[in-house]
């Protein structure tokens, strides 16, 4: 299981580090897209949802996501905290690539796209609120210097 955890771990670097530092890249482009590296990143979460599952009815305990303790159970296996893991994993990359593109389509600085993507990579929603206050922001600048 730590192997797979570690493997769920370095799996989407290369795309994350390219976004952030080779935004102009036709490859990074390309992989930000939906696509390949997205239905992947699913299935990483459904192979780690299935472990936790034959986990639970090894142990006697059906995973069950209608109590806080039924999660709780749920999360306190190895292969259960994997499945968390490569759940939050797979939605981060997807908000990452898309502030990604939003940053390609906006011409966002830099010193925007790369907190954003470093904040959204380390703690998910909120490099993403993080980006869309700015961009939020940006768009009142523009309206006010357009009026």
């Amino acid at each position: 299981m730590e192997r797979f955890f570690q493997y769920l771990n370095i799996f989407p670097m290369p795309l994350w580090l390219a976004m952030m530092f080779a935004p102009r890249h036709p490859l990074t482009e390309r992989m930000s897209r939906p696509g390949t590296i997205f239905i992947i990143a699913g299935l990483n979460y459904i192979i780690a949802l299935a472990l936790a599952a034959q986990r639970g009815r090894r142990d006697g305990a059906a995973i069950d996501f209608t109590s806080l303790e039924g999660i709780r159970k749920g999360l306190s296996s190895p292969e259960g905290a994997a499945a968390a893991w490569a759940h939050m994993l797979a939605l981060d990359l997807f908000s990452g690539a898309w502030i990604y593109r939003e940053c390609r389509r906006l011409n966002a600085p830099s010193q925007v796209r790369i907190p954003s993507l470093f904040a959204t990579l380390m703690a998910g929603p909120a490099g993403l609120m993080g980006f869309l206050l700015w961009r939020l922001i940006a768009q009142k600048d523009d309206q006010s210097t357009a009026a």
